[in-house]
C-alpha cells in the first residue's frame, strides 16, 4: 500500500512557538509509520522555513539548521516539500489565524484543520464573540478596545463590568498575555501587557464558574466528545500552569448529570457551527456556579497536542486513541479539500 506523504509544519513566529514544538513532537510520535511517510518543516522565530530531519523537536538544536526564507511552489525546494497533505501544528498568529491555511488554499493543496476563513474568525476573539451572540449563545460580559487609552479603558470597565476581570489579547492563544485584574492599577498593568501582544484587547468579566472543555471534529457530520473539566493549580489556567509546571488536574470525563452534559455538547456543536468550522477544534466553555448556565469562552482550531492536552485526552477517554484520531483528522482534511475543489469547479465555493 502506498503511504500518504504528510508534511508536518511546526514552530512559527508566534509567542506559542515552544508549545508548537511540544505538540508537533506528539503528532510525529503517534502518526502511523505503516500508513504515512512524514517529513518535518520547521519555521523558526524569524519566519524562515527549513526542511529538517531533526526529530528532537528541541529549539536549540533546530536553530542550527540551514534555512530558506521562503517556500515557493515550484523548483527544487517545492519538490522536496511536496506532500499529499500538510498538517500545520502552528499555534497562535501565522498558524492558527488563517494565514497558512490561505497559502495552502491558494496553492491548491490539501491540509488538516479548518479553512482560512473559519480559522481567522475563531482566532479573533471579538469576531468570534459577535458570531456566538448572533447564534444565541451565552457568554461572559465583555468589552473590547483598540487603543490603550488608560482613562477610557478603566472608566468603561468599571462602569460596565466591575472587578475582577480578565484582560486578553484579541488574537492569541495558550493563555499568553492574559491576566486577572481586581483593581484599576492591575487593570492598567494588564492592559499594557495585552497591548504588547496585540493592537486590540478584550476585557471580560470574571465569573464564578467551572472550566469545561469539549473536543469536536468533523466536516458535515460533527462528532462531539463528552466534556472534561480543568482544575488549574493557579488562579486561572495560565501558560505556566498549562505547559511548564504540569500541576493542573483534569476530570475526564467529568460527570455533570445527563441534562447538563447534553446541553454542554449541544452548545459546543452550535459554537462550532457558528464559526463555520471544519476538521477539528476544542471548544472552551464555562459552567457558571449556582445558575449552572453554560457560557461559551472560545474555540481553538489548532488546540494543543501535547501529552497533557485536552483535545486528544477527551477522545482517548471515548476509545479513540491518538493514532486513529490523527487518521480521522487527516481524512477530514482530504474530504474538505475534495469538496472545496468541487465547489470551486462549479463556481460556488469559498
Amino acid at each position: 500500500m502506498k503511504k500518504t506523504r504528510v508534511g508536518l509544519i511546526f514552530g512559527g513566529r508566534s509567542a506559542e512557538h515552544a508549545v508548537s514544538l511540544m505538540s508537533a513532537k506528539s503528532v510525529w510520535e503517534n502518526l502511523d509509520r505503516e500508513r504515512y511517510e512524514t517529513f518535518l518543516i520547521y519555521i523558526n522565530r524569524a519566519g524562515e522555513w527549513c526542511l529538517t530531519g531533526n526529530a528532537s523537536f528541541q529549539e536549540d538544536e533546530l536553530s542550527r539548521e540551514s534555512f530558506r526564507s521562503f517556500m515557493p511552489w515550484g523548483g527544487e525546494w517545492a519538490r522536496a516539500v511536496d506532500a499529499d497533505i500538510y498538517f500545520p501544528v502552528l499555534h497562535g498568529p501565522n498558524g492558527e489565524d488563517g494565514r497558512i491555511q490561505g497559502l495552502f488554499e491558494m496553492a491548491g493543496r490539501p491540509f488538516v484543520g479548518a479553512g482560512s476563513f473559519a480559522s481567522q474568525l475563531a482566532m479573533d476573539k471579538v469576531a468570534a464573540k459577535m458570531l456566538f451572540a448572533q447564534a444565541g449563545l451565552k457568554q461572559a460580559p465583555f468589552l473590547h478596545f483598540s487603543e490603550n487609552i488608560h482613562e477610557q479603558v478603566a472608566e468603561l470597565v468599571e462602569k460596565k463590568l466591575g472587578y475582577p476581570v480578565f484582560v486578553k489579547p484579541c488574537a492569541l492563544g495558550s493563555s499568553v498575555g492574559i491576566a486577572r485584574a481586581g483593581s484599576r492599577r492591575e487593570l492598567l498593568a494588564a492592559a499594557d501587557v495585552a497591548f504588547g501582544y496585540d493592537r486590540r484587547i478584550v476585557v471580560e468579566k470574571a465569573i464564578a464558574m467551572r472550566e469545561i472543555e469539549v473536543s469536536v471534529m468533523g466536516n458535515d457530520e460533527i462528532l462531539v466528545s463528552a466534556p472534561g473539566e480543568l482544575l488549574p493549580s493557579h488562579e486561572f489556567y495560565d501558560y505556566s500552569d498549562k505547559y511548564l509546571e504540569g500541576k493542573t488536574q483534569f476530570r475526564i470525563p467529568v460527570r455533570l448529570g445527563d441534562e447538563v452534559e447534553a446541553q454542554v455538547r449541544r452548545t459546543a456543536h452550535k459554537a462550532y457551527r457558528a464559526l463555520f468550522l471544519n476538521g477539528f477544534a476544542r471548544v472552551d466553555l464555562f459552567l457558571e456556579n449556582g445558575s449552572q448556565e453554560i457560557l461559551v469562552n472560545e474555540i481553538n482550531t489548532i488546540p494543543g497536542f501535547t501529552a497533557i492536552s485536552m483535545f486528544p485526552k477527551l477522545w482517548q477517554a471515548q476509545g479513540i486513541a491518538f493514532g486513529p484520531l490523527l487518521d480521522r483528522l487527516i481524512g477530514y482534511g482530504f474530504d474538505h479539500f475534495d469538496r472545496r475543489r468541487e465547489n470551486v469547479d462549479e463556481g460556488i465555493g469559498r
